[in-house]
């Protein structure tokens, strides 16, 4: 899998550019601010139909503009592939792969296939449980398109329940004759879901933990656990079983989007015990090994996006990351091109004021 180029127009603050890449590394450098994290949230729309800073299309529209648009091309191991994407103002999104519409994200994501790893992602492990599904989440999506519909279902019908629940205090009759039917939904599609998770999480700590071993020389061990895997009866009993308590705190209390991802590092929680430097190497080993499983599943890597995290990474672990691309094609964002002087075959492109320069050397 890599990206061949890239057009975008009116995306962020790059009015119009035109970039081919190399099947290798690709490295975006100049000052903060100039477009760098730009162009590879451009790439990244493609993996995930939608960019990893921001959860409002309109805001990477370029200031005055009414739409952007992002085009790529891009080889999947078989073939080349042409797509595009436009977002308007009035909150419209186009999306076409090789020509043709596609009308659902659940049709989009997992045909082109990307890591992204971002100074948000040192948090992993820290941060809260939200940040953790969402990882593992977006994980599986890309592997298993069809989770992506099982999420949204699962959401649609969280959404009634939570209305019922709120409305519970004045019609209560409506509750009482409603809520089995949408706890039995709910904990349907939690199952399949948790199951999922479940598989995913399993194999991340096998991956993971290699990584961490390998880092440290085997001094320490890392250990991942989905513990909140349950039966659809469980969830049932769960969801049936606490109406009052979900009232009065006027939502669903119970199912997979309260789950959590419990890390541990040589047998203690790794959010409770983990220094900030074991902390974002356990981030790094989580997004090393999202590519590994990637392939496993896929049959080749996913596309590597490195968006200013090096300059976050001591010195160790930014050779560790380096030493490792391989035969990943990867893009990096960077402020300075020291780090970069013993790799071979890199395309550097400088970055300024939304414009990319191709440079020779770097």
């Amino acid at each position: 899998m890599h990206c061949k180029s890239i057009k975008l127009r009116d995306f962020r603050n790059i009015e119009s550019a035109e970039l081919e890449f190399s099947p290798g590394v690709n490295v975006f450098f100049g000052s903060n601010a100039q477009g760098k994290t730009s162009a590879v949230e451009g790439i990244y729309l493609f993996a995930r139909g939608k960019s990893f800073r921001t959860q409002k299309d309109s805001e990477i529209i370029r200031f005055g503009c009414d739409y952007c648009s992002a085009q790529s091309v891009f080889n999947d191991g078989r073939r080349d592939h042409t797509m595009r994407i436009a977002y308007s103002r009035d909150g419209r999104r186009l999306c076409k792969k090789n020509g043709v519409d596609i009308k659902k994200l659940s049709e989009m994501i997992g045909c082109f296939r990307a890591v992204i790893f971002c100074p948000s992602h040192l948090s992993l492990v820290k941060d809260g449980p939200a940040v953790r599904r969402s990882f593992i989440d977006a994980a599986i999506s890309q592997i298993e398109p069809s989770y992506v519909s099982c999420l949204q279902k699962y959401n649609n019908i969280l959404t009634q329940r939570n209305a019922l629940i709120k409305n519970a205090y004045n019609d209560r009759k409506t509750f009482d004759d409603t809520v089995e039917y949408w706890s039995q939904a709910l904990s349907k599609e939690a199952q399949i879901i948790s199951e999922k998770r479940s598989r995913y999480v399993e194999l991340l700590s096998g991956y993971a933990n290699g990584f961490i071993e390998d880092m440290t020389q085997g001094k320490e061990k890392l250990t991942l656990v989905y513990n909140r895997k349950k039966s659809e009866e469980e969830y049932m009993q769960e969801l049936m079983s606490n109406h009052e308590r979900e009232i009065k705190y006027g939502s669903t209390l119970y199912g997979i989007h309260k789950d959590d991802v419990e890390i541990e590092l040589c047998g203690h929680m790794a959010r409770s015990y983990a220094s900030q430097g074991q902390q974002r190497t356990i981030a790094l080993a989580l997004k090393l090994s999202e590519g590994e499983i990637s392939k496993k599943i896929c049959g080749s890597y996913p596309v590597f996006l490195l968006d200013d995290v090096l300059s976050e990474l001591d010195k160790n672990r930014r050779e560790y990351v380096l030493s490792g691309i391989g035969e990943r094609q990867t893009f990096i964002t960077s402020c300075n091109t020291e780090d970069f002087s013993n790799i071979k075959d890199i395309s550097a492109f400088k970055t300024e004021n939304g414009r990319f320069k191709k440079c020779i050397s770097i």
